[in-house]
């Protein structure tokens, strides 16, 4: 018999916080009560972290946010 999927709700939040001196608006991913990545952005790119570890760096913010998705449906 084949699983059925399950509809998860992922947020988007953002907040600010000040990064080298400057105030940036880092993007964070929450499953639930869990966090699961953040982007931050970084020149004409988008830096995607997931618990610390950079997972890469994206020219847009969909692609981080794709990217972010993908690594947690692979490990959960």
């Amino acid at each position: 018999m084949s699983k059925k999927n399950k509809d998860i709700q992922v947020q988007v939040k953002e907040e600010e916080r000040l990064i080298d001196g400057e105030k940036q608006t880092v993007t964070q991913l929450v499953i639930g009560k869990k966090t699961i990545g953040e982007i931050v952005p970084e020149n004409k790119s988008f830096q995607t972290y997931n618990d610390g570890h950079l997972l890469g760096s994206f020219k847009t913010l969909d692609d981080g946010i794709e990217a972010l998705i993908r690594n947690w449906n692979l490990h959960e």
